[in-house]
């Protein structure tokens, strides 16, 4: 019985001193890392870098929003919608989907009546639509060209004197440029 009293004796010194040890070994490696470390005041200054953007002032930035809004507004007006049905009907128990219908957006590119679109809003080369202008002229077209691999295509019709748009040069886009979509819901 007396043996087993100091094995527990012992058993609770070690468990004890175990801890105690480790508790002992960290304070002193957290002392020993950080007391080289100085914290003062001038380490910490602010200082104020030059950013390669230009300040701006509100007047400014109202003035680039007018610029950007008279371009949408511009463009709009050489934007097209694009049906390949004349007249849609008035049932709304059609079963044609909306790929079927070719419903969608074109862009007029040149001033004698090529539009530049999507195959899958168009159809493929000599497919027929029907055009609807801004203004809302209605104009019969027929696709002169198409990719479906690149899902473009080129639309003819015949119409002189358009307003187009300037394409630009794709090769001066930066990524994180702005870009905006246009599209007229009202003309479906």
């Amino acid at each position: 019985m007396r043996r087993k009293k100091k094995t527990n004796s012992r058993k609770k010194v070690i468990l004890t001193t175990i801890p105690i040890l480790i508790v002992w070994v960290l304070a002193f490696y957290l002392y020993t890392t950080y007391q080289n470390i100085e914290i003062k005041p001038s380490n910490y200054e602010a200082t104020k870098t030059q950013s390669t953007i230009e300040e701006q002032t509100v007047e400014e930035a109202k003035e680039d929003s007018k610029v950007v809004a008279d371009i949408i507004e511009e463009t709009t007006r050489k934007v097209v919608g694009i049906s390949k049905l004349k007249n849609a009907g008035n049932s709304i128990l059609s079963k044609s989907t909306e790929s079927e219908l070719g419903l969608g957006t074109g862009m007029i590119v040149t001033e004698d009546g090529y539009i530049l679109s999507n195959e899958h809003v168009t159809g493929a080369k000599h497919s027929k639509c029907y055009i609807t202008l801004e203004n809302g002229t209605n104009y019969d077209g027929t696709v002169v060209w198409s990719d479906s691999d690149l899902d473009l295509s080129i639309t003819k019709i015949n119409a002189k004197n358009l307003e187009y748009v300037t394409l630009g040069d794709s090769s001066k886009i930066r990524v994180g440029e702005t870009v905006y979509a246009i599209r007229k819901p009202n003309w479906f």
